[in-house]
């Protein structure tokens, strides 16, 4: 694979990446808040699908990024905030996402067996959206072009609008729960 193809890929990669966290995000936080079993059901399905593909593109951005001759960034600062030569803010903020979202991902592989630690890791995701988001604006090689601005304006409002929903679903009293700890979650956790 040449230099040029690595690079495009390596794009692409974060991009539709931060697409489907962002939707993930959105999605898991709306999710409770919706009346409807069934509908709460698909947002459920549409939040683990758009964090399993957004996880997957971001392990496959951090390969491309290793990869590519044109910027250094070696394995150990995918990882290790600071640890890069080249733009080490942004590469670190990077890095902390996928720390954070490291953690995210092995707790949800073992909600079942420690339902309140996934409940507390589950947190994590706000930050590492926010750090990603960071990351591709400031060294996203198209981040200060009309249609990546657009979408990442619509992104973040996304988001925002779900938190939004799902906190006035929890001040009327939504009887679907949006409890900090849910029940269903506090059901899996033995004292």
């Amino acid at each position: 694979m040449g230099a040029e193809t690595t690079w495009l890929l390596l794009r692409v990669a974060g991009l539709v990446a931060l697409a489907a966290l962002t939707l993930s995000v959105a999605s898991g936080l709306v999710g409770p808040a919706v009346r409807s079993p069934a509908l709460r059901g698909v947002l459920v399905a549409v939040h683990r699908s758009a964090a399993l593909v957004g996880l997957s593109l971001t392990v496959a951005h951090v390969l491309l990024a290793v990869a590519d001759p044109w910027v250094d960034v070696t394995p150990a600062s995918a990882l290790v905030p600071g640890a890069s030569p080249w733009e080490v803010w942004w590469v670190g903020g990077g890095a902390v996402a996928v720390d954070l979202l490291i953690v995210v991902a092995v707790t949800s592989a073992l909600r079942g067996r420690f339902a309140r630690t996934w409940w507390t890791a589950h947190v994590l995701t706000y930050p590492a959206w926010l750090l990603a988001m960071g990351h591709a604006l400031a060294i996203g090689t198209d981040a200060w072009r009309a249609p990546y601005l657009a979408a990442g304006t619509l992104g973040a409002t996304l988001v925002v609008a779900a938190g939004a929903l799902r906190v006035a679903a929890s001040q009327r009293g939504h009887p679907a729960g949006v409890a900090p700890f849910p029940a269903a979650v506090k059901a899996e956790v033995r004292p």
